[in-house]
């Protein structure tokens, strides 16, 4: 089982904020980036996001995936 830390306690919102400051994910370096957030109820929170594709087709498309939450 893959361990996430607290994401499950970081509020969708926070989450959807903290990956408007990443680069646009179809240019972006393939790696693990840091962002580190005030998530409200839960304190300061970093998250680790990597970029992922999904393909339709004759189509693909890049965006961010959150995958683990710490306290910073």
């Amino acid at each position: 089982m893959n361990d996430n830390g607290i994401l499950a306690e970081v509020p969708g919102q926070y989450v959807a904020e903290a990956q408007l400051s990443l680069p646009p994910a179809a240019t972006a370096e393939d790696r693990t980036y840091e962002i580190v957030i005030d998530a409200g109820h839960a304190g300061r929170v970093r998250l680790f996001a990597r970029r992922k594709k999904v393909r339709h087709n004759k189509h693909s498309h890049w965006f961010w995936s959150v995958f683990r939450a710490e306290r910073a």
